[in-house]
């Protein structure tokens, strides 16, 4: 028995290795995926398997998936790094040599300048953060090896392969975040696709690398996806009036304001036009916020489907707003 051990340690040390760490190309739903792709899209099956071949599993990306701050933060503590002097100070920078083009696509799209800039900053801080993941890896890892959202993540990898068909991209040379956004504005592949514009005219969609470029695609994103309204507000804070009772977490407003006192809530403004809201609680260490979401606050969840997320580029927008001209 003491000779033996070792082995079997040896045997299954080598045996996880193998199954996580292996060829891509010869695992058995990358073949399938492969055949996929040559059947539908007549993509070179051999040219594939190179892809594959060299792309490696993240073991980051699996475990960075599974504790997203959006889940584990307070909103005090997620407001403070999102939205901080050090950002403001970008944003202010950022504005000054991209206001006109801002203020075009608010234009063009109806998306305020402040909020298109607000996103920008969060995603990337203006392109300082754009990941350093390879696409091809963080995609693949996620489409074969992470079971709990394989068909979105397969979905992804179809969608940045035909991507940079069109594009004329090197699969292999992309970086992005470790769930495989990319650029500016963080696009996923399917968000590339349907939504990126050549917002200065130069006859290519370039959110990796163009700040302009990616100023009109996240406009656009949020006018087509995001069903952006001009002129509705995104949300405005509630008062707690007594004990609170508990109400439907939704990004979709469905509630009115007759309704607001049967949880215990009240405005604390007049609501414009009788507009519907969902209500929402934000938790820190000390107390909870709450307020009211309007249609352009399910707008933002487009990008991201979390309220911290979304009231973090709200209150970004509000500080941001005062440097736009």
């Amino acid at each position: 028995m003491i000779l033996r051990k070792p082995f079997y340690i040896i045997l299954i040390s080598l045996f996880v290795s193998q199954t996580t760490y292996s060829d891509y190309s010869v695992n058995s739903k990358t073949i399938e995926f492969i055949d996929y792709m040559n059947n539908k899209y007549d993509y070179d099956k051999s040219y594939l398997q190179s892809i594959f071949k060299n792309a490696s599993y993240q073991e980051k990306v699996v475990r960075i998936m599974n504790r997203q701050p959006e889940g584990t933060m307070t909103w005090e503590r997620y407001k403070g790094i999102m939205v901080n002097e050090s950002r403001i100070s970008a944003g202010e920078e950022f504005i000054e040599t991209y206001g006109s083009d801002l203020l075009r696509a608010e234009k063009i799209y109806g998306v305020p300048a402040e909020i298109i800039a607000s996103i920008i900053g969060i995603e990337t801080r203006y392109g300082r953060i754009k990941g350093s993941t390879r696409v091809i890896d963080s995609l693949s890892t996620l489409a074969f090896d992470y079971p709990r959202r394989e068909k979105f993540f397969k979905t992804q990898l179809e969608e940045f392969l035909l991507l940079s068909r069109e594009e004329n991209f090197d699969p292999e040379k992309i970086e992005g975040s470790i769930a495989g956004a990319m650029g500016y504005g963080q696009f996923m592949p399917d968000s590339y696709r349907d939504y990126a514009v050549d917002f200065d005219n130069d006859g290519i969609r370039d959110i990796l690398n163009n700040p302009i470029d990616a100023i009109g695609s996240v406009a656009n994103f949020l006018n087509k996806k995001g069903k952006w309204k001009p002129n509705i507000p995104i949300a405005i804070k509630a008062v707690a009036m007594g004990d609170i009772e508990d109400f439907k977490s939704s990004f979709k407003p469905y509630m009115t304001e007759i309704e607001l006192d049967n949880y215990g809530l009240k405005a604390g403004e007049k609501i414009p036009n009788n507009l519907k809201f969902v209500p929402i609680a934000l938790e820190s260490d000390a107390n909870t916020e709450y307020w009211l979401g309007f249609d352009n606050y399910q707008s933002i969840s487009r990008y991201n489907r979390s309220k911290l997320y979304v009231m973090a580029v709200f209150e970004f927008s509000n500080a941001l707003s005062q440097f736009i001209k």
